[in-house]
């Protein structure tokens, strides 16, 4: 659920710094593409965190994300592992269907 987000985002600051280059109003568009990414920044960590907590690790774990090379390891677990089986400390499973409701 996070790589298609990401990659529409990629998408769309591609378009922007390319726009940027060419037009004469590179300041504009420089102001736009400052504004789409604090705009993103919000869902972006979000989803990112809510995936860490459905693998039992805690929203700073992102913080890894900053330092070069060692952030390979949270954006694997981000983008590749398989949740934690069952119940952690974050919540139930959302793979496991509710049997308290009889469904």
């Amino acid at each position: 659920m996070y790589l298609p987000w990401m990659l529409i985002i990629y998408g769309i600051s591609t378009v922007f710094r390319a726009i940027a280059k060419l037009d004469s109003f590179s300041t504009v568009w420089s102001v736009l593409y400052l504004i789409w990414v604090l705009c993103t920044i919000w869902p972006s960590s979000a989803l990112a965190i809510k995936r860490l907590h459905d693998r039992g690790r805690s929203g700073w774990f992102t913080l890894l994300l900053l330092v070069p090379i060692i952030n390979l390891w949270p954006l694997i677990e981000i983008l590749f592992l398989k949740g934690t089986e069952g119940d952690n400390r974050f919540g139930p499973d959302p793979l496991q269907p509710d049997h308290s409701t009889g469904s």
